[in-house]
């Protein structure tokens, strides 16, 4: 159960990407303003699909980064490790993605991952955690995590966590920086 991966690619995805590098070949940095499709107003185009897919209004509604994007500049935001509080917390199996802008934020700020990574497994046999273990290494880790960082959905098994009770047992051990799930 692997339903935030890409899958595979649409048919028509090709002969639009080979439109906008023929583009690119012959336009170089001239593509961003010129038809068709001017990179530089791309999203303008599909805002209100986008609006309409999520009930909202197109002034409503902004397309940004990738979701390994979003999450580096929500960490360089809000992991703001000290000497003492410097751990991120993290669902063991994480989004790889997710992994890898989790080590590179901790590497950013001098920090090894051994020490300020905190993958936290399920008990043997098991493959989902409990919210009790969860809720356990909160209390007991609390006062030198930084950011707790669980996804809502966990990617590789499937698992909805009860963020609203994580978020509450951060917040009981002060300063904490809670990341919201990306995946709804």
């Amino acid at each position: 159960m692997c339903g935030n991966s890409l899958g595979l690619m649409v048919k028509a995805t090709r002969k639009y990407m080979d439109l906008q590098f023929e583009k690119w070949a012959n336009m170089g940095v001239f593509g961003h303003t010129e038809e068709p499709l001017p990179w530089a107003h791309c999203d303008e185009r599909i805002v209100e699909g986008i609006a309409n897919l999520v009930g909202a209004k197109p002034s409503e509604v902004a397309l940004m980064n990738g979701l390994t994007v979003n999450l580096h500049i929500l960490l360089t935001a809000f992991y703001k490790p000290t000497k003492e509080r410097h751990k991120i917390l993290l669902e063991s199996k994480a989004f790889p993605s997710d992994h890898y802008a989790i080590e590179s934020q901790i590497r950013l700020k001098g920090l090894t991952v051994e020490a300020s990574m905190l993958c936290m497994e399920p008990r043997k046999d098991e493959d989902c955690l409990r919210m009790e273990d969860i809720l356990s290494l909160i209390e007991r880790e609390g006062d030198s995590i930084a950011v707790i960082m669980f996804s809502g959905l966990q990617y590789y098994t499937g698992q909805l966590f009860d963020m609203k009770t994580i978020t509450e047992a951060g917040h009981r051990k002060v300063n904490f920086r809670i990341i919201p799930p990306f995946f709804f």
